[in-house]
């Protein structure tokens, strides 16, 4: 009696501790910005209209998919999240995508880190990924390579419109210029929706 009951507390503890490294292993444990001076920067609304190729409010549709290429064994800078996102409103570029779903690349990706419990996320410059629910003004550009649409200049190319992203209004609030040019753009994004 003695060992079969030290071989069920054994398996339970066994169960218990996989259960624990399961629910570790999906958990965020930190997130790295990746800087490499590729994104353009913008002063105003204008400008970074003008840096895009299509200008849209939307709202992400559906869970995104993490796409991650390895060289030598570490992730690559083409690595993304592919998002289908529903198109409210055209501001700039073909109207006829008004009303539709189309996937674009948002700049960001998450790797496992291995036999450590948890995962990573990669953001390039001080992205944030989109959340459901909320409403965002995207510029996006397209890239004949990719055959669509991503958000052009990382940070710089969404905006929440209606103040549910957490994560950006705090990525905005440590970035001085990212709030100027992020005011300038809502200042004039209302007049065109008016």
């Amino acid at each position: 009696m003695n060992r079969k009951k030290t071989i069920i507390i054994s398996a339970i503890v066994a169960l218990l501790a996989a259960t624990v490294y399961v629910v570790a292993d999906a958990t965020v444990v930190k997130t790295a910005p990746l800087q490499f001076g590729m994104m353009e920067t913008f002063e105003n609304y204008e400008e970074r209209l003008e840096g895009s190729d299509l200008a849209v409010v939307a709202v992400l549709n559906g869970e995104p998919e993490n796409v991650v290429y390895y060289e030598d064994g570490l992730p690559t800078p083409s690595s993304h999240h592919l998002s289908d996102i529903f198109i409210q409103k055209v501001i700039k570029g073909d109207e006829s995508l008004e009303g539709s779903t189309i996937t674009i690349r948002e700049p960001y990706y998450i790797v496992d880190n291995g036999w450590a419990p948890g995962v990573t996320e990669i953001y390039y410059g001080d992205y944030t990924g989109m959340k459901k629910g909320a409403e965002y003004l995207l510029f996006l550009g397209w890239t004949e390579s990719w055959g669509q649409y991503g958000i052009a200049s990382a940070h710089e190319g969404k905006f929440d419109l209606s103040q549910h992203d957490e994560e950006e209004k705090r990525a905005v609030e440590q970035n001085p210029d990212l709030q100027e040019l992020r005011s300038d753009i809502l200042a004039n994004v209302e007049l065109e929706l008016d």
